[in-house]
């Protein structure tokens, strides 16, 4: 999901994509530092904060270092292939039959878009934007016309979101030095694990994101500024600029993180053995984990928790005597500390830590295990689906305990 009421409508509706014109002229600088690409599937309630987006990027607008590349497609209008130029946005896409109508929800769109960016508009560095709804593991960008044409409630999967970075690769032999979610709930292993190997750096966000989305003009300001920049840089670029726009609107749950794809593979590992762990010593310590998860921050889906919150809760708990446990629940504090270089949060997300994980533990009704989750590879490839398995379906689980702050 996304936070599409967080504002009045915007006039900005009727200033959708008007600005286009023939696209002959805005072919890209060959030896650009940066292509900036932005996948904005806007085709649902979230088309107005699509084309503000659009037009915070046209007030910085491309040039000889950094090409802005959009895919747009809106509810009201065609997709369209766009480069973004100062005060404007200019048609690109003849050359693959756009403007067109395309479900942005197919990982083929997707996998196309980037291997357009890569190609056209070539640069030492890459940054990928996704921009929709987002459900976390459960999959991100809706398209809404789709819907109606078909009635199939479809989304980007995890399978699929794999499947679409690794085909670009596989065309283009470029890996993202950064990929964006600019969409509600993604800062996740579950998520973070389908772009390993195909992107340096993550910057998302445990908790919703508010309909205006990322700060595009500041981002792109900054990004033309200093072009020099690494992925790194701009990762934490983003993360701060977001960060500050919402606290200075007076935002208290926002939260924002970086995450350092490096340490990717010693998360998996970590998430791993502390899944092996609580499932072998489940039945001794089913109501400590159930009390350490309700202790950790929460967040929209109450079934999303801090992972360095509940690692940390475990850790700390004098009622679990197993050293074992303690121990993988150490490596998992270590790894996300390690692997976060930013973190930025409202007042009501202070103990978010970056990076959040599904486990059902509430008693709010969002304690029975989704059917879904077993498509997730990053559950199934490691031990943490068995355990939330379990732990959702054990009958000696307490149901009186109540979410404490």
């Amino acid at each position: 999901m996304r936070e599409s009421y967080r504002f009045g409508a915007a006039a900005a509706v009727a200033m959708l994509v008007l600005m286009m014109a023939p696209a002959s002229s805005s072919a890209g600088e060959a030896n650009a530092k940066w292509t900036f690409m932005v996948y904005l599937d806007a085709d649902n309630n979230l088309e107005s904060w699509g084309v503000l987006n659009l037009d915070w990027l046209e007030t910085v607008g491309s040039n000889v270092d950094v090409n802005f590349v959009v895919l747009m497609d809106t509810y009201g209008e065609d997709a369209d292939l766009l480069y973004v130029e100062l005060g404007s946005s200019v048609s690109v896409g003849g050359d693959y039959g756009y403007p067109k109508e395309v479900n942005m929800a197919d990982p083929d769109v997707l996998e196309e878009f980037i291997e357009i960016c890569c190609d056209d508009y070539p640069a030492d560095k890459y940054a990928l934007v996704l921009w929709d709804h987002g459900g976390g593991w459960r999959g991100l960008c809706w398209d809404d016309t789709t819907y109606e044409e078909t009635g199939v409630d479809d989304c980007i999967t995890m399978v699929e979101l794999r499947d679409a970075v690794e085909g670009a690769y596989t065309h283009t032999g470029e890996i993202m030095d950064v990929i964006g979610f600019d969409q509600c709930l993604m800062a996740m292993p579950e998520v973070a694990y389908q772009v390993r190997d195909y992107s340096d750096y993550l910057v998302f966000s445990e908790e919703t994101i508010p309909g205006q989305g990322f700060p595009y003009d500041d981002i792109a300001r900054d990004l033309v500024g200093d072009a020099d920049m690494d992925g790194r840089e701009l990762s934490e670029v983003i993360a701060v600029d977001y960060a500050a726009f919402y606290q200075e609107l007076g935002y208290k749950d926002v939260t924002i993180s970086a995450f350092d794809m490096a340490y990717m593979d010693d998360l998996t590992e970590a998430v791993d053995a502390l899944g092996a762990e609580l499932l072998e010593w489940l039945v001794v310590y089913m109501n400590c984990i159930q009390r350490d998860l309700i202790l950790a921050q929460e967040y929209y889906y109450p079934y999303n928790v801090d992972l360095k919150g509940f690692a940390d809760n475990l850790f700390g708990d004098q009622s679990i005597e197993e050293k074992s446990i303690k121990k993988a629940a150490a490596v998992v504090s270590q790894v996300v500390s390690d692997g976060v270089f930013a973190c930025i949060n409202g007042d009501h997300n202070y103990k978010s830590s970056g990076m959040a994980i599904y486990a059902p533990s509430t008693n709010d009704g969002m304690h029975s295990i989704k059917d879904d989750y077993v498509n997730v590879p990053f559950a199934t490839e490691t031990s943490w689906y068995d355990f939330v398995n379990a732990f959702s379906n054990w009958e000696g689980r307490s149901v009186d305990l109540n979410k404490v702050a």
